[in-house]
């Protein structure tokens, strides 16, 4: 997602139908969107799978009721999305009063791990096709499954990963890999049907070789941001220079240091230490401390605590 020189978030078209006025760094519309990322993939997982599997059925294609199952098996996937964002949206308690934001960087993890799985489900099974010689049969039924199933799940992935980089969520946008996976799956069964036809039967094999390198490759990176947020990474150099530049604009303001940002999620807490001449009042230094505050929780929406240091 491209930002503007501001800052903010450079929005298409169809981010400004999905969001309207609404404020993305509201808690609760990250949620909205969350939701709608875990909705819309359960959605159209259960129109492919009841697909392939009536088709399956009518045909007695043992392979593609296999493929219906693990296509249905998805939605387990993105049930994990919706609950992760409904417990993540939790708000602060006694335990936890940071709140619960990074709950869904767990759900983030989980997927990540499942992608790594599937990558290597298909180095296996690749495997055992070169081993065994087992090709696929040629079937024009099977061919427009598989299209129709590529097309549905890159459209699916663009949609997912799109509002996962509007809200930077880490858990849609490891779904979304997952069905861009899906999509390598399909591409599989189409590769597979080419080669049956031009007696090229280990066609499918190296191409499932390939794609599994890259989806595990995939699934790692997303699992190594998702541990590096749990664990408490360095906000971005960018990021720490907008906030001490918009503090330094507060009249009074005469530095800024011990400037951090602490990730929680939904909710931000940043915390920064502001130098005044030592000569202000006692009434006019807590005047720019409640200035600052307010300059910086109004444009990045995030919790702010300043605090006050006297310059000589």
């Amino acid at each position: 997602m491209k930002e503007a020189p501001d800052g903010k978030k450079l929005l298409t078209a169809f981010d400004r139908i999905l969001i309207g006025d609404r404020d993305i760094g509201q808690p609760e519309e990250r949620l909205r969107i969350g939701y709608i990322g875990g909705w819309s993939s359960i959605a159209g997982n259960a129109v492919l799978a009841l697909l392939k599997f009536t088709i399956g059925l009518a045909v007695g294609s043992a392979s593609l009721l296999a493929n219906a199952v693990h296509t249905a098996s998805d939605i387990l996937t993105s049930a994990v999305i919706i609950i992760g964002f409904k417990l993540s949206s939790k708000e602060p308690d006694q335990k936890h009063p940071y709140g619960h934001g990074r709950i869904e960087y767990l759900v983030g993890l989980i997927i990540a791990m499942a992608l790594i799985g599937v990558g290597i489900g298909f180095i296996i099974d690749a495997y055992r096709r070169l081993l065994s010689g087992v090709s696929m049969r040629p079937s024009l039924l099977a061919v427009i499954v598989a299209v129709f199933s590529v097309f549905l799940k890159e459209l699916m992935y663009r949609f997912t990963a799109n509002l996962g980089r509007l809200i930077e969520s880490e858990a849609l946008l490891a779904d979304a890999w997952h069905h861009r996976s899906d999509a390598f799956t399909s591409l599989l069964v189409v590769a597979a049907v080419l080669g049956s036809y031009f007696r090229i039967g280990w066609l499918d094999a190296v191409g499932a070789f390939c794609i599994a390198g890259f989806i595990i490759y995939t699934g790692a990176e997303i699992a190594y941001r998702a541990v590096n947020k749990i664990i408490g990474v360095s906000p971005p150099a960018e990021l720490l220079g907008r906030l001490e530049r918009e503090a330094l604009k507060i009249e009074g303001v005469m530095g800024v240091h011990d400037l951090e940002v602490h990730d929680y999620g939904m909710r931000k807490y940043i915390s920064l230490h502001i130098k005044v001449d030592s000569n202000t009042t006692l009434h006019r230094a807590h005047e720019i401390v409640h200035r600052v505050q307010d300059s910086l929780e109004e444009k990045f929406n995030h919790r702010v605590t300043t605090h006050l240091d006297l310059h000589d």
